[in-house]
Formats: structure tokens, C-alpha cells, sequence
């Protein structure tokens, strides 16, 4: 039932405290573990891919080994820290979970935390909330239950979303650079931080003759941990790979690695849960790019789970949001540093398989390239960290207390 206001209450109360705890407080702790531990008693049938990697984020050793990340060498330990206070979030809608992430950082960081949900949700969202609620019921975790308020309205009521504003000491904005741009005209109070999270993308640098050496099962995986990082959010987490690079030793080697690998990607895309909308915007935006200038070489078509377009000039404003749904560029590399020309300050992630990963890292800090905050081998590109786009939320959400 909504408010007054058009605020409908998911989770928690409807007014959450301000509350500084310690990072990592083991009340908080307690609470995140138990979650996990109801998400992963839920029937397989109740809960999806999305919901189960969450539970396994969630999961009591994964938490320690964040906190212990934050003890000890030059660093305040994280007694020597507070949370800000109350947390304002607003989550994005294309990533249906993410605002259980964003809930739980700013929880492990000490704070009290205001969540805005959309309204698009998914079943597994309104699963996950009532778990919540459910769980913040229970008489041992009344304390947790006045520091979460997860609520649902409009993105067109702006008054609501500068009431929060003008109430939290923090506001972390995921969603792209519309919605950033929509929700900065709630001013915040003088002394409120911000944290925002704009439109990112991100690419992806396959090494054509590990590809091609792969036995038939390795090449199975490879594809599996691929479609994980694509498939699983339709394309549209900031890092899911848009673009693959091959390096290759000469084109004949390009060419066999590419074709053993969009084949294999198309066999794991059979479970892809692709409905009529997503074929009607999927087509209309590959005519879209056709028609837009873009030096295409060819366009494959796996039926309609799978386009891959590869391209004579090397991605870069190409990489917009038309590949949804599994839709990719390819190009074939010749000096196998061309990827560098298609990083802008909007790369996020940057995927690899079969190079060196240490080398991808060297080339990002000696040419001094605007973008790429992660670089992570295939099949990582949607694991979660408290570190994101570069910026510890840890600290970022928390204060020194020296």
C-alpha cells in the first residue's frame, strides 16, 4: 500500500534511524549471513541464476574476507571508522538486483540505508524483499530493522526523492548518466557526499590461439562463463562485454578461434529466456547500426539469440546501448593493442581471455587510458566487489576517526 506521497514501503520501516555503526559491524554481519542463508535454503525453482549468485556473495566467509581487507597495515582499522549516517540509494531498474548490493555495502560501511527501488521489479525482486521484511521481523534483528527502509515510487516525484535527499548524509545513484543528471536536481544538504554511477560499458580481448587450442569441453566453459557475463543481465550491466577483440597471430588464426567460439557461444544461448519484445528491439537496432554509417565486414545470425557484427573500423562509438539481448561487435586486431583506441572514460570493465592479464593492466597505466576501472578474466565481468568503477565505497560511505 502506498503513502500519501505515492512511497510504497517493500522492506523495513518506513522511517529508517541515523545511526552511525563501525564497517563490518558484526550485528550487520549476522543479519547479511542470515539472508544469505534464506536465499539459499529458497527451492531452486524460486530462485534464479541472479538471486543465487547473491546469496553466495552474502555468504558469512566472503564477508569476513571483505573486512579483512580493511584491517590492519597503513590504513584506519575499521573500528577507527564510522558510517556517514543514513544512506540514501537509488538502484537502477535494468539491473534488478542491484539494489540488494548497494544496500548491503552501505550496511557493511556503518550506515543506516533508504533504498529506492523501481517499480519495473522482477519476481525475483519482490522475492528478495520479502525475504527481508520476513527476516527483519525476527526479534533478533530488531536493531537491523530501523537502520533499512527499502521503498518503491515514481521516478517522475521529484518531491519524494529531494524529501530523502535533503535527509541522508550520503546519496549513491546508480543508473546512468539520465537518471544521474534527473535526480542531481534534488539538492542535497550542505554537508551530504554523493557517489554516482553513470552510463559505463565494457569490452572484451580474446587471444585467438588459446581459443582455438581449447578442447571441446574447455570451449564449453569459455562459452558458459561468456554467456554469464552477457546473457545473464540481457547486456545491460554497465560491465558486461559489448565488443570482443581478437589478437591473433595472422588472420586464418583469427578466423578459426572466432568461429569455434560465437558457435559455442550460441549453443550455451539456447537456455536464454529471449521473448518476442527482445527479438522486435534486438532486429530493429542491428538495422539501426546498418544504417548509421558503421563500416560492417559481415553480420552473423545464430537464428535470433545471437548477432555478431564485425566491424572494418575499430568499436568505439559503436559501443552504445543497441547490443542488448546477445548482441556483439567483433574485430579482428592487427598490432593486438587496438582495443586502447576504443577505451573512452565510459570503459568500465575489460574482460580477457588466453593474454596476459598483468600486461592489459600495464598497457592501461603506462599510455594513462581515461577508462577501464576493472580487468578481470571471462566469466567475472557481473562479480560484485566494494570497490566499483574505482571507487571504494568502503571509505567513500564511512568516515575517520582518528
Amino acid at each position: 500500500m502506498k503513502d500519501d506521497n505515492g512511497v510504497r514501503r517493500l522492506a523495513g520501516t518506513r522511517e529508517p534511524a541515523n545511526i552511525p555503526f563501525p564497517p563490518f559491524d558484526t550485528r550487520v554481519l549476522d543479519f547479511l549471513d542470515a539472508l544469505s542463508q534464506a536465499i539459499r535454503m529458497l527451492p531452486r525453482e524460486e530462485a534464479g541464476e541472479e538471486l543465487r549468485a547473491l546469496g553466495f556473495w552474502l555468504r558469512r566467509t566472503h564477508l569476513l574476507d571483505l573486512k579483512e581487507r580493511y584491517a590492519g597495515g597503513s590504513s584506519p582499522e575499521p573500528e577507527n571508522r564510522l558510517g556517514l549516517g543514513l544512506s540514501f540509494h537509488i538502484a537502477p531498474a535494468n539491473v534488478p538486483l542491484m539494489f540488494a548490493y548497494s544496500l548491503a555495502i552501505g550496511l557493511m560501511a556503518g550506515n543506516c540505508c533508504l533504498v529506492r527501488v523501481s517499480g519495473r521489479r522482477t519476481k525475483e525482486g519482490e522475492r528478495l524483499c520479502s525475504l527481508l521484511d520476513h527476516l527483519l521481523s525476527e526479534d533478533g534483528f530488531a536493531c537491523m530493522r530501523e537502520r533499512i527502509s527499502i521503498v518503491s515510487y515514481d521516478r517522475e516525484n521529484m518531491d519524494t526523492t529531494q524529501a530523502f535527499s535533503q535527509k541522508c548524509d550520503v546519496r549513491i545513484v546508480w543508473g546512468g548518466d539520465e537518471t544521474v543528471r534527473s535526480v542531481r536536481n534534488a539538492v542535497l544538504k550542505p554537508s551530504a557526499a554523493e557517489v554516482v554511477f553513470p552510463d559505463r560499458t565494457a569490452i572484451s580481448v580474446l587471444g585467438a590461439e588459446a581459443v582455438a587450442a581449447l578442447g571441446e569441453e574447455e570451449l564449453r566453459q569459455l562459452a558458459a562463463y561468456f554467456y554469464n557475463d552477457t546473457y545473464g543481465m540481457d547486456q545491460n550491466a554497465c560491465s558486461c562485454p559489448k565488443a570482443v577483440f581478437w589478437q591473433e597471430a595472422d588472420t586464418e588464426a583469427g578466423k578459426r578461434a572466432s568461429e569455434r567460439f560465437w558457435n559455442a557461444v550460441a549453443a550455451a544461448s539456447e537456455r536464454y529466456a529471449l521473448s518476442e519484445i527482445k527479438v522486435s528491439q534486438k532486429y530493429s537496432a542491428l538495422w539501426e547500426l546498418m544504417s548509421s554509417g558503421a563500416k560492417v565486414k559481415r553480420v552473423q545470425r545464430w537464428k535470433n539469440r545471437l548477432y555478431v557484427v564485425e566491424s572494418e573500423d575499430i568499436p568505439g562509438e559503436a559501443l552504445g546501448s543497441w547490443m542488448q539481448f546477445g548482441s556483439f561487435l567483433e574485430y579482428h586486431m592487427k598490432s593486438g593493442e587496438e582495443w586502447t583506441e576504443a577505451v573512452s572514460e565510459k570503459t568500465q570493465t575489460l574482460t580477457f581471455f588466453g593474454v596476459d592479464g598483468a600486461a592489459l593492466r600495464e598497457t592501461v597505466l603506462s599510455r594513462g587510458l581515461r577508462g577501464i576501472f576493472r580487468i578481470v578474466p571471462v566469466g567475472q565481468a557481473l562479480w560484485m566487489d566494494v570497490v566499483w568503477d574505482g571507487k571504494d565505497l568502503i571509505r567513500l560511505l564511512s568516515r575517520s576517526v582518528s
